[in-house]
């Protein structure tokens, strides 16, 4: 049985794949990398596009918010890492992001 795949089973494939992909925040709008860290038991990320230097990464993890690494490769498509303790502590050559939190909604009672 060789041959293409049927094209339902190759969109299955892709949206489990580690796979960094462009799209809107679903709540907000506002543009964000999404994709799978890791392989078995995979985390669903959604980080904003804007890279960061090591200051602003220091930053973002005292206030509590996770980094990831977007390695890049000439043979794959953009993947995501999570940035543990060991990976932090050395510079990293491919961009460093953060979680992606939408910014705050109005409160329903001041629409009224």
């Amino acid at each position: 049985m060789s041959g293409p795949l049927r094209p339902d089973i190759a969109a299955k494939i892709a949206r489990t794949a580690d796979a960094v992909t462009e799209r809107a925040c679903r709540r907000c709008g506002a543009p964000v990398l999404a994709g799978l860290a890791g392989h078995v038991a995979a985390l669903d990320v959604v980080a904003d596009p804007t890279p960061l230097d090591p200051a602003a990464e220091i930053a973002a993890l005292l206030e509590g918010r996770m980094t990831w690494c977007i390695t890049t490769s000439p043979w794959t498509a953009p993947r995501v890492l999570w940035r543990d303790r060991w990976h932090a502590s050395v510079p990293c050559p491919h961009h460093v992001v953060r979680d992606h939190r939408c910014p705050p909604q109005p409160v329903q009672e001041t629409l009224l």
